[in-house]
């Protein structure tokens, strides 16, 4: 794959953490907004608990490519079942939990 190909992944990537950032803020907004006015709030947080859950994979997935730009290998973030791999699980162990941090 081109460095040029390799980039617009990894641009496409940021814009979908950019937009999860948003979308959990959002979120959190109406949240509060419903508990203040007295409104059941459990299908909302729900639905936080799984946009945060998607950040987190979006983050994952973001972190995979800057690391496989890193290292040269840009391939291996492309490769079918690549996500199945032990080495995308130590990649990511722990980002899930955190928030990717």
């Amino acid at each position: 794959m081109d460095r040029k190909t390799e980039l617009q992944h990894l641009a496409l990537a940021e814009r979908t953490v950019a937009q999860g950032e948003r979308h959990i803020a959002r979120e959190e907004q109406m949240i509060s907004e419903l508990d203040r006015a007295g409104h059941d709030t459990s299908e909302a947080v729900a639905l936080l608990a799984t946009y945060r859950r998607t950040q987190a994979e979006h983050v994952a997935h973001r972190n995979l490519i800057l690391k496989m730009l890193q290292q040269g290998d840009p391939g291996e973030i492309f490769r079918p079942g690549h996500y199945d791999s032990p080495q995308h699980d130590e990649a990511t162990a722990g980002q899930v939990e955190d928030g990717g941090s």
